[in-house]
């Protein structure tokens, strides 16, 4: 029974990793209905760029302040020089941009930062040991922080007037426009959203799994596999998208094989492709992708 909590526990940690990446994937897919093939390189450069204010000096907080504006900005030039010019953006052309990206992102960061993996510190707090299972305090940061973060993000679609603005774009595009919404202000603001989504999970995933030039790959394929579960509209969904793959991975990791840890996602997407390509956990969305 003891395994069984740790290797849970461990699987959520992981999981809401997961679940902020997978957040990124809906903030841009549910405004402008693209699939963001670099969200998780959004993560890697939070975390790089947390690693070279620490590196330089600065207070871990300030840091992570500088993290986030970085990629914050990265992604809404992104939108801005690479997604917003495109009139008539079709699946192929949307696939070929946010790869392109990805691409280009990945290989500033082998210029800028080198090959080699480094870590975060872990945040500080005692680490718990609870009926025989252990809880580090970097885990309960993450626990935590996903849903502070989450909550947030649910607050800001559903509660606030930009939040709704931007729902507006995806809805109902045609009155959005006579209102005065612009769909592309709107995306901007989106992908400046997944951009912080993303440097939140780089930068809490540091101390535990090395940060380097490619971490994001992974990252962004198993976040895109939540977001999916979650039916790729659904904040909530993606949430728990993500919580699940890192149960599962756990779980397969700690009982059967580690070896088999990242096969997980890809055997889950299949299936959720093939049997519920709605998502398991959200509405049904018309993707463009």
């Amino acid at each position: 029974m003891a395994d069984l909590l740790q290797f849970t526990i461990a699987g959520l940690s992981q999981g809401a990793v997961y679940a902020l990446v997978a957040m990124g994937f809906v903030a841009v897919f549910s405004v402008s209905g693209v699939i963001n093939l670099a969200q998780g390189e959004f993560a890697a450069l939070g975390g790089l760029v947390a690693l070279s204010g620490v590196g330089a000096g600065l207070p871990m907080p300030l840091a992570l302040v500088v993290a986030l504006l970085v990629v914050g900005l990265v992604a809404v030039l992104m939108q801005r020089l690479a997604i917003a010019p495109v009139r008539r953006m079709t699946t192929l052309v949307s696939i070929i941009l946010t790869l392109g990206v990805s691409t280009a992102l990945k290989a500033l960061m082998l210029l800028l930062y080198g090959p080699q993996g480094r870590g975060l510190p872990p945040l500080p707090g005692p680490d718990l040991v609870i009926g025989g299972v252990s809880v580090r305090a970097q885990e309960l940061w993450i626990l935590g922080v996903t849903a502070v973060v989450a909550v947030a993000v649910t607050v800001f679609y559903d509660r606030t007037m930009l939040g709704k603005a931007l729902r507006a774009c995806a809805e109902q595009p045609v009155a959005a426009r006579l209102v005065g919404i612009s769909p592309v202000a709107a995306a901007t603001v989106a992908f400046a959203v997944a951009g912080l989504l993303g440097a939140i999970a780089g930068v809490l995933a540091s101390p535990i799994q090395l940060t380097q030039w490619d971490s994001g790959l992974l990252l962004g394929l198993k976040g895109f596999v939540a977001a999916t579960l979650g039916g790729l509209v659904s904040i909530r969904g993606a949430v728990l998208g993500g919580l699940v793959l890192g149960v599962l991975e756990s779980l397969v990791a700690g009982y059967i094989d580690s070896g088999y840890r990242d096969a997980v996602a890809f055997v889950l997407l299949i299936v959720v492709l093939v049997a519920r390509p709605e998502g398991v956990f959200g509405r049904h969305a018309q993707a463009r992708v």
